[in-house]
């Protein structure tokens, strides 16, 4: 019954920790699961100092007197069945070879053979083989001077330790019917905490920083990781109890499989780190690409900043009214910044000229939808921005341009874009036309609903955008690092492949 329910509360500890990982990827993305087994690294070259004397002494003395203590507690039986002894001294060396490295620490399951040699074996044999550990790390990854004493101090003074604590409860009746067991998960629990303590403090003495913050960034995100391998230690003591030492060869192979599957899940949670790293790195293209061509833009045409941010900001607000989703809304609202790049491309008798067009100079001006699209397509992430901007001058009707697009084949977020800019053209002071008053440019949007733009949209605009607003201060509501700044806070949210197909209604 017992290796039942530790089999069950295995899995469950696993699926916890795995459900942890996948959510460790949106908070710090996020915190680096910590080894199975920690240790030191090579500190960087300090100033030798009263500090730096004050660690090497009190190591030095800790590793001294465990192994004094091993030496004087050792008994011929402790090394029985030599078998035995090979088999986790291999368990625990072995590890260090499959390690996994991280930004922040080295993955090894050697922790596991430590314990099973205090339980199984005896303090002794156990502070061996953990001195073996710090002695193989130095060979694999080159510890060196105080770094290898440190490690060395620490995996033999728990061993030796919880080999004594082990051994003394192995003599009691607690011992019996799977108390030991549960015994050796208690000691695993409180071995591993002692070896990051004393691991993370040798850091902390001589690198700096706070032992506290360590334990939360680096220990606290794979406590269900070590959970499990103390469930599976105290396992594998409970079998080798009733079955003898072949049960201990099965969970070095379920070690084993346990370690890969550690190592995918933190290479997959690298790799995804990494894909949001660069998309942090792209959106912030992104918001500087925008900057720049907007002040561009505005360099040749004062009013364009101040209209773009204005449209932008009544396109964001409509698509939330309407009930559209972060993501069409992060559309309308970069839409609405973008919507006349394409003027660029426009003489500047015909971009800041107030007279009447010529045919021929209209035919040009119906060019920059389709002008803009096709810039911003060139940019990974627009795409969905680009099909708004090329359709905002399409009409209801059928009688808009470049496409003559009519009723629901109108992308919304490029109908959502066409009101913002005539309500933002019919009451800016910077237009070409003479302002209309807030009232008057209501019922001009009232009366194209239907034939121009969508009736529906125009409705929750005047019903819903405009209530309680000041417009008779445009000023107010058309900054531009102001729409930056929201744009900003979108981050990520443009992020979605481009799907062609019918159009969203």
């Amino acid at each position: 019954m017992i290796v039942w329910l530790a089999v069950v509360l295995w899995l469950v500890i696993v699926a916890w920790s795995l459900a942890l990982m996948r959510a460790a990827g949106s908070a710090e993305r996020k915190s680096r699961p910590r080894p199975e087994r920690t240790v030191v690294r090579d500190p960087a070259p300090l100033r030798p100092s009263r500090k730096r004397t004050l660690v090497v002494g009190i190591e030095g003395t800790l590793l001294t007197a465990s192994l004094t203590g091993a030496v004087l507690l050792s008994t011929a039986d402790q090394w029985d069945p030599p078998e035995l002894v090979g088999l986790l001294a291999v368990l625990a060396w072995g590890s260090d070879f499959l390690t996994l490295e991280t930004k922040r620490a080295r993955i090894s399951g050697s922790f596991l053979g430590l314990v099973l040699a205090m339980a199984l074996l005896g303090p002794s044999p156990a502070v061996a083989i953990g001195l073996g550990c710090a002695l193989v790390d130095a060979l694999h990854a080159r510890t060196r001077g105080i770094a290898l004493l440190g490690n060395a101090a620490t995996y033999t003074f728990f061993p030796l330790l919880g080999g004594i604590v082990l051994g003394q409860i192995e003599d009691t009746a607690f011992a019996l019917e799977g108390g030991f067991a549960f015994s050796v998960f208690i000691v695993f629990c409180v071995a591993n905490v002692l070896n990051f303590t004393m691991v993370a403090g040798h850091i902390v003495l001589m690198r700096g920083g706070s032992l506290r913050e360590m334990f939360g960034r680096v220990f606290l995100p794979v406590v269900p990781w070590e959970l499990a391998t103390g469930s599976m230690t105290a396992m594998a003591v409970y079998g080798f109890e009733k079955y003898g030492t072949g049960v201990v060869g099965l969970f070095v192979l379920a070690l084993g499989v346990c370690q890969l599957l550690l190592r995918s899940l933190l290479r997959g949670h690298e790799h995804g780190e990494e894909v949001l790293r660069r998309k942090d790195q792209l959106d912030v293209r992104h918001e500087g690409m925008v900057g720049l061509l907007l002040e561009t833009l505005a360099l040749r045409d004062p009013s364009a900043a101040r209209h773009a941010a204005a449209v932008a900001h009544y396109s964001r607000q409509l698509a939330r009214s309407a009930g559209l989703s972060e993501h069409e809304q992060a559309v309308a609202h970069t839409a609405g910044l973008l919507h006349d790049i394409g003027k660029e491309a426009l003489p500047d008798h015909i971009l800041l000229g107030r007279s009447e067009l010529h045919a021929a100079e209209r035919r040009l001006v119906e060019r920059h939808p389709a002008d803009g699209a096709r810039l911003l397509l060139r940019v990974e992430g627009l795409g969905e921005v680009a099909h708004a901007v090329l359709a905002h001058h399409e009409r209801i009707d059928g009688h808009g341009y470049p496409d003559g697009l009519s009723g629901e084949d109108i992308p919304i977020t490029a109908r959502i874009l066409a009101i913002a800019e005539v309500y933002d053209i019919l009451t800016a002071p910077d237009s070409y036309k003479i302002p209309l008053t807030s009232a008057e440019a209501e019922d001009e949007l009232r009366r194209v609903a239907g034939s121009q733009l969508d009736g529906r949209l125009v409705w929750l605009f005047v019903t819903q955008v405009l209530r309680g607003t000041v417009v008779d201060h445009p000023g107010r509501m058309a900054d531009l690092e102001t729409e930056l700044q929201v744009q900003r806070r979108m981050r990520g949210m443009l992020d979605q492949p481009l799907v062609l197909g019918p159009p969203a209604s």
